[in-house]
């Protein structure tokens, strides 16, 4: 023993050893840690939205430092025939939003789905234990790195004895690694909404909208929303004196009119035409189920294509950078939900095509007074500027005159509910900031035209953001 001693170190062999053993632990748990949002769309077909409004699709297979989508088919590129996407995970934060649609889940995919909501919302007592285990290593993080740094001061004694400088500094970081794995991201605040309806405030470009969804998770990246009534955009080519029979509508171009039937079993949002020579006519026309209606464009065209929003139910995850849970939505009636569904949002900085559209319907305004539907626009698009007072002027004498509007005012009237919806959160808001808590008179928006208060404020609930 005494030579073998005089060869080799005890503290240094401690010291490899441990940090051999405490390498290969800590690479395991790397390995094996997992975005928990991203993990329950694992094995689905998906589609993820990156900013900019592009689109992969396939389904998914995810690892601790990425994510690939398998192609269904084999996709010709340039030069190469490729079968999947890779998406490493320092490019999360270039995500807007990854979808599962429900209505494309086949029978497996159903099972698996319940399978996944029973263990979430319905969780037994292994569940329960560990998820309970997981947010008190959260909770007690600072403490046992405290109790850490003791057992290293009581290895280190007599100084040298077991562990070196080296050693220490790796156990340390290796305890640190332990705990945030074992330990997540806690947020009491949204472990009471997990299972409830919600409203979900979501970035989209430069605009935020609001969704109502099943709050289902979190992780310190992600949110994640189920069966959520999303308004996907879709576009419908139409050519003059031909008929198109798409999946969501038929359409018919006749003498200059367009004649349209929705064929889905929701709502749907005719929001504008784009025409051969790429100009946009607004019309945010509400088209309901099995109903038919007539469009006048203001100008004749050979070729265009009608664009709208489609109701689709589906679940989603969003980064949280993107996303934040704002209400409880439980008491919310469903005949408002439409209204969400197809909700304006707020544009956070200025927008010149928003601009140039504003002129033109002031335009159209001037020309043609009576022209309820540039009205009911106009009142739109200032909605969306957080004009209030101006927009309510604009949309009450459009649905004045709702007996000439396509839609009999339908998308009019949920404009009004939802510009009184937005003016009283900004009011909560003011009063938040202020610090106000005395009572304030809101005013009440209703299709009568009748008011009930003071007139709004310029200013909107996302100011702040």
């Amino acid at each position: 023993m005494d030579a073998f001693a005089q060869f080799f170190d005890v503290t240094l062999l401690a010291t490899i050893g441990l940090i051999f053993v405490a390498t290969l632990f800590g690479a395991y748990l790397r390995s094996r840690q997992r975005d928990v949002c991203l993990k329950s769309f694992e094995g689905y077909k998906v589609t993820i939205e990156r900013s900019g409004d592009k689109l992969i699709w396939g389904e998914m297979e995810l690892e601790g430092t990425g994510l690939e989508l398998h192609y269904t088919d084999s996709v010709q590129d340039t030069n190469h025939v490729v079968s999947s996407y890779v998406m490493y995970a320092a490019e999360y934060a270039d995500i807007q939003a990854i979808y599962r649609y429900v209505d494309q889940l086949d029978e497996e995919g159903v099972k698996q789905r319940q399978k996944d909501l029973d263990r979430s919302f319905h969780p037994n007592i292994v569940h329960r234990s560990l998820r309970g285990v997981q947010h008190f290593f959260h909770l007690a993080n600072e403490s046992l790195s405290d109790v850490m740094s003791v057992i290293i001061g009581r290895l280190r004694k007599p100084a040298g004895r077991y562990i070196s400088d080296t050693g220490e500094e790796h156990l340390r970081r290796f305890g640190t690694t332990v705990i945030g794995s074992v330990g997540g991201n806690y947020e009491g605040l949204l472990e009471r909404l997990i299972g409830h309806k919600v409203i979900a405030d979501i970035l989209e470009g430069d605009e935020v909208h609001e969704h109502v969804g099943i709050f289902k998770n979190y992780s310190p990246d992600f949110i994640e929303l189920l069966n959520v009534q999303f308004p996907e955009r879709q576009s419908v080519a139409l050519a003059a004196q031909c008929g198109v029979d798409a999946f969501v509508l038929s359409a018919q171009v006749e003498d200059g009119k367009i004649h349209v039937k929705n064929q889905t079993s929701q709502p749907i949002l005719v929001q504008s035409l784009t025409t051969d020579d790429g100009e946009e006519e607004m019309l945010n026309v509400v088209v309901n189920s099995d109903e038919s209606l007539e469009l006048h464009p203001e100008k004749p065209f050979e070729k265009g294509s009608l664009n709208v929003r489609v109701v689709r139910e589906l679940d989603m995850i969003v980064p949280r950078t993107r996303c934040v849970i704002r209400h409880r939505a439980e008491r919310y009636k469903p005949e408002i939900l439409p209204e969400i569904i197809f909700d304006l949002g707020f544009i956070l900085t200025g927008s010149s095509v928003l601009d140039a559209r504003e002129a033109r319907l002031r335009r159209r305004i001037q020309e043609t007074p009576d022209a309820a539907l540039a009205m009911s626009n106009l009142g739109g698009i200032l909605v969306q500027k957080k004009q209030f007072a101006e927009a309510e002027t604009w949309l009450r004498r459009a649905y004045e005159l709702r007996n000439s509007l396509p839609d009999n005012g339908k998308r009019t009237e949920m404009l009004l509910a939802e510009l009184e919806r937005k003016h009283k959160n900004t009011i909560a808001n003011s009063q938040l900031i202020s610090g106000q808590r005395e009572s304030v008179a809101v005013p009440m928006l209703s299709a009568n035209g009748s008011t009930n208060g003071t007139s709004a404020p310029q200013q909107g609930p996302y100011s702040g953001m």
